[in-house]
């Protein structure tokens, strides 16, 4: 039940959140809508350990304000359902207290014990910190040692601010930093929320409508092709050098990256020289869907069959995937693009970076930095301007004969109309 208290103003109603007492102990009661989302109950309780007097009906009423704060944040992410964040608060501490008492905690302290929070309560996972939240590491890394005070944090503000790129993770790194400002905040480590502007502010800069299609269609030349292919094999990392086998499928075939996730030698048919495309793997949600069949024609094709011989060569079940990690997993677009773009990976507090193949031929001047899906480019603009039948390559890819003459067919100035 409830504490009996004649005046209503000595326990505050809030939207998901209510002070009740129980047996003469106060405790919390959560709406159904919070109980259901974080602890999968119709109704949640919390007993706070102390008894039903004033003072501690005052300290209470302190505490349920505070979480219904952190539940009403408009970026989310700040309540903490295991309470342990509010449990600590101490009573009628004031701002102009807290100025004077506290010294600014290292931005590294915060923001690693802000991760391992997310980390703890499931807010993410442990595939999305490897892919997003090291990079966010990284772009901090020289603010990582210093006291998060105004001037530190103008300054950072500044010189992610003058980035042209990564832009997308800054705006989401911005609105991580503010959420983290909130959650020290609610800790009493700090008093102000050096991020909560600028995550308002910050836009990306937008390229023109013209130059973003034309590289999203940019391909390579069938030379350089062949020089990623014989760097993936060349490689002395063995995952990458195991992707080889990967990356020259993508750019003999030109199929989708989801589909060849999901591909399965049940759908190679070597006799009759086709490969059926039925499935595909969503990276970002790990699960595997079916789409309508599209046949690839791989008669003539002797370098991509000869390929697929080789990888058979060992003998393999039906439902046995096609190209598998060097440690037997699945295929995504994370491990793709670690092999082909590089990756970050963070050991000891120390942010370390390894560039991919082509990353790496980029940094050597030896071609252009294109995004892996320019595999699916580069075959079919081979194929296209080397005389494939443009009807037959559009099913073969999935495309259709409009989007190849308007983005890979390339105008010959030497060609002639028939003369009949």
């Amino acid at each position: 039940m409830y504490s009996n208290r004649k005046s209503s103003k000595d326990s505050i109603k809030l939207a998901d959140i209510r002070v009740g007492s129980d047996k003469g102990n106060l405790r919390l009661q959560f709406s159904t809508r919070i109980s259901q989302q974080f602890y999968r109950k119709r109704q949640a309780y919390k007993g706070l350990g102390r008894t039903d007097t004033p003072e501690n009906l005052k300290w209470a009423n302190q505490l349920a304000a505070r979480i219904q704060a952190d539940i009403d944040h408009p970026d989310g992410g700040c309540f903490d359902p295991t309470l342990a964040k509010y449990l600590t608060i101490k009573q009628l501490t004031t701002i102009s207290q807290l100025q004077n008492l506290i010294k600014p905690p290292l931005l590294g302290e915060l923001w690693h014990e802000f991760v391992d929070w997310k980390l703890q309560t499931k807010q993410i996972q442990k595939s999305t910190y490897k892919k997003n939240f090291v990079v966010y590491t990284n772009l901090i890394k020289d603010f990582l040692d210093a006291e998060l005070n105004l001037d530190a944090a103008n300054n950072l503000i500044e010189q992610l601010s003058a980035k042209q790129s990564n832009q997308q993770q800054i705006k989401k790194l911005f609105s991580l930093l503010s959420n983290m400002c909130q959650r020290a905040i609610s800790n009493q480590q700090l008093t102000q929320d050096y991020f909560f502007e600028i995550k308002k502010a910050y836009n990306i800069s937008k390229k023109p409508q013209k130059i973003a299609n034309v590289e999203d269609y940019r391909a390579y030349s069938l030379e350089e092709r062949d020089l990623i292919i014989q760097a993936f094999r060349n490689s002395e990392q063995p995952s990458i050098k195991h992707g080889a086998d990967l990356i020259e499928f993508l750019f003999l075939t030109g199929c989708r990256h989801s589909e060849v996730f999901a591909l399965k030698w049940r759908n190679i048919k070597l006799n009759e020289g086709w490969i059926v495309f039925k499935e595909a793997f969503d990276s970002r949600t790990g699960m595997t869907k079916s789409n309508k069949n599209r046949l690839f024609k791989m008669q003539g094709m002797s370098r991509l069959i000869n390929l697929l011989i080789k990888l058979y060569s060992n003998g393999k079940r039906d439902n046995e995937l096609v190209f598998e990690t060097i440690s037997g997993k699945q295929y995504s677009s994370n491990t793709l693009t670690d092999i082909w773009a590089g990756n970050t990976v963070e050991v000891n507090g120390k942010v370390y970076h390894y560039p991919g193949v082509v990353k790496k031929l980029a940094e050597d001047k030896q071609l252009e930095y294109l995004k892996p899906y320019s595999t699916r480019h580069t075959f079919i603009s081979i194929q296209a301007n080397n005389g494939a039948d443009l009807k037959l390559l559009a099913n073969s890819c999935g495309n259709s004969v409009e989007q190849i003459i308007k983005h890979y067919l390339q105008f010959d100035n030497h060609a002639t109309l028939k003369d009949i």
